[in-house]
């Protein structure tokens, strides 16, 4: 059969999900890269790590990341990774010495590019201890590294910070919940090429239908929603020349044979001259599995 316009589920998976929470806390638990540091001791990029030791006391003193003496009149950045991805919803940055340098954050997605979340047009000098908590853009990815920069110019002194955390949610409104993953119902009108695309492009990928139970989950959903129309999942064929074909689901750049099949009756039905290497749930057939084309 062919499908000239279809829909698609796609899925994030967290191997670390511990059951649903409305709404996680996570402090930096690892520095990957710093600009500058005072020292390697008590003022030193880890003093960022874990939860506040000094805040909410405001001063000079150490446990505090703080800039070397010689590069208090610049920019300085550093990047913190979380002990877990979530969607994050708010940042949390507990500034001990010289607050209100922080002048950008951003968020490091599925292709490992920064995005900015935050952007202040200049930095200020407040001289007391805060817990910045700045309205950040809204983001569909999710997130395990931050990267800050503060601006020591204003001051032309030390800035001090003391510890960073993420608020968020592992499967924030409109996903829903099953065992490790988060899932996506999109009505796009999509091809099978674009829809594989549009789902790296978000951190994401294409529904892997590993299992009976989740297999009937979706199509629990599907046909709840009583749309009549059909929706892409990540399965692929890599030979056509192969009776039925060799199907995979794609995730991550790795492919898994298929081991729960659930094709309808003469099904999958493309050929080498005719290929349909997409897979769908396809309405018109109680939501079984169907090929189709991927153009």
């Amino acid at each position: 059969m062919k499908y000239h316009a279809q829909y698609l589920i796609y899925v994030w998976i967290f191997l670390s999900f511990q059951g649903i929470q409305a709404s996680i806390h996570l402090w930096a638990s690892e520095v990957t890269k710093f600009s500058t540091q005072y020292n390697t001791g008590t003022y030193s990029a880890k003093q960022i790590l874990g939860r506040p030791n000094v805040y909410p006391r405001y001063g000079d003193i150490g446990g505090t990341w703080t800039q070397a003496a010689s590069e208090r009149d610049r920019v300085h950045f550093i990047e913190v990774k979380f002990p877990k991805k979530i969607f994050i919803t708010k940042v949390n940055i507990y500034e001990t010495f010289h607050a209100g340098a922080v002048v950008k954050i951003s968020a490091k997605d599925g292709q490992n590019q920064w995005v900015d979340i935050f952007n202040a047009t200049h930095a200020q000098v407040i001289r007391e201890s805060r817990k910045f908590s700045p309205q950040i853009k809204r983001i569909m990815f999710p997130v395990d590294e931050l990267r800050i920069d503060v601006d020591c110019s204003a001051s032309k002194h030390y800035v001090e910070i003391d510890a960073i955390e993420i608020v968020g949610d592992m499967c924030p409104s409109p996903f829903f919940q099953y065992g490790n993953s988060c899932y996506l119902i999109k009505k796009d009108t999509v091809s099978g090429d674009e829809v594989f695309a549009k789902c790296l492009r978000i951190g994401g990928y294409l529904a892997n239908i590993e299992t009976l139970e989740e297999a009937m989950l979706i199509k629990y959903k599907l046909t709840k929603m009583k749309t009549g129309i059909s929706f892409f999942v990540g399965g692929r064929n890599i030979n056509r020349r192969k009776p039925g074909g060799d199907w995979r689901w794609i995730k991550h750049g790795s492919m898994t044979k298929i081991k729960y099949f659930a094709f309808g009756k003469c099904e999958p039905d493309g050929k080498e001259q005719s290929p349909q290497d997409c897979m769908l749930f396809h309405a018109g057939d109680g939501y079984t599995f169907h090929d189709s084309e991927c153009g």
